[in-house]
């Protein structure tokens, strides 16, 4: 009997859930498109911002968000939430933990893995700095960064610079989904949610109700519409006619974020246009299944 070959891509979701609202999205968008993806792991990145005032606070909200978003979904979470690094590596912390024990663990076994970055990426760069075996066997797609030539980086998942260099520098595969300028045209509105997915299950109900949330917090002079930045990641493998990328040079990382343009180093992608009416739709009627 011959055995049949699976084309879904192995794939760890390194996100700081609780950080906002689209990590939510992004994580109920991964676990409807399993017919793309094999989940192997969620590993929870740090963050903290104006409602969460340290790190290791955040990891845990993001912990139980993300179990939440699982039973949502009714999916089984166990052994597949990781809590990751409760401070940056900009900042010393430089501690293994479950969630860069996992990735090395999970990179080591798999032919190729990829790990999609929707936070700082401190806990890729650990995993990096203490097994670097796994260079050659990831591919790490992050949103993170603007486009190449805004004049800085600073607000966009930069919290961690120098897990950002330790990544930019390992020479792993790496693709860039800027946020200014690319991700950031995932923008919705609470009146579209409304539309397309208000009312159509507990899962809908819980994205809607993190969304107007969220929006009430963060007050919106644009009518409480808001950008999705993290969803761009998961439809990246979901449909590449959806994307347009570039390949070049591997930039350096200036003290202030900014890039700094190279011609013959190591090569990185960089996405440059997406297509966003595409992935929405993809997206809510995945939603409401």
């Amino acid at each position: 009997m011959n055995s049949i070959v699976s084309n879904k891509k192995h794939v760890i979701l390194d996100t700081d859930t609780y950080n906002e609202c689209d990590d939510q999205f992004a994580i109920a968008y991964l676990l409807k498109s399993q017919d793309v993806y094999d989940i192997e792991a969620i590993t929870i990145a740090p963050f903290k911002n104006r409602r969460i005032s340290t790190e290791d606070y955040g990891i845990e909200l993001s912990y139980i968000e993300t179990q939440k978003i699982f039973e949502l979904c009714k999916e089984n979470y166990i052994n597949k939430i990781f809590k990751g690094s409760t401070n940056y590596i900009t900042n010393g912390y430089h501690n293994r933990n479950e969630a860069v024990d996992k990735i090395i663990e999970i990179a080591l076994k798999n032919e190729r893995t990829y790990i999609l970055c929707i936070g700082a990426l401190t806990n890729i760069a650990l995993a990096i700095q203490y097994e670097p075996k796994i260079i050659g066997k990831i591919e790490v797609v992050w949103l993170g960064g603007n486009t190449l030539l805004q004049s800085s980086n600073k607000g966009t998942n930069f919290k961690d610079l120098d897990a950002v260099k330790i990544v930019f520098e390992s020479k792993a595969k790496l693709t860039i989904i800027p946020c200014i300028g690319v991700a950031s045209n995932l923008k919705t509105s609470i009146y579209e949610l409304s539309y397309y997915i208000k009312d159509k299950n507990d899962l809908c109900n819980f994205l809607y109700n993190r969304f107007a949330e969220i929006s009430d917090y963060y007050v919106d002079e644009n009518f409480n519409r808001k950008t999705l930045w993290d969803i761009s990641v998961i439809a990246y493998f979901i449909n590449p006619n959806w994307f347009h990328c570039f390949s070049v040079s591997c930039p350096f990382i200036s003290t202030d974020t900014k890039y700094q343009l190279t011609k013959d180093r190591h090569k990185v992608t960089f996405v440059s246009s997406i297509n966003d009416n595409s992935i929405f739709h993809d997206l809510f009627g995945k939603l409401v299944k």
